[in-house]
């Protein structure tokens, strides 16, 4: 029967994590930090990179919102 050199072979596949960003609206951050609506908003527009605009709404990166205020600053 004919056998497949491959299969034979042990090979390692190495997968790559991907780590996706959590975004939110700012209410939900809001919840989830337990920080006021409103300081919020100003960090939106404050911190660069915490946060984008689309139309009229704004989205915020958990991640780096906890990134500043762990470490005073963000990566952008």
């Amino acid at each position: 029967m004919f056998e497949n050199p491959v299969l034979k072979e042990e090979s390692v596949i190495q997968v790559e994590e991907v780590v996706l960003p959590q975004i939110v609206s700012i209410k939900q951050a809001s919840q989830r930090m337990g920080l006021p609506v409103y300081y919020v908003r100003r960090l939106c527009k404050e911190v660069p990179g915490m946060a984008f605009q689309s139309g009229v709404k704004w989205y915020v990166n958990l991640g780096k919102m906890a990134e500043y205020f762990n470490n005073g600053t963000t990566s952008a």
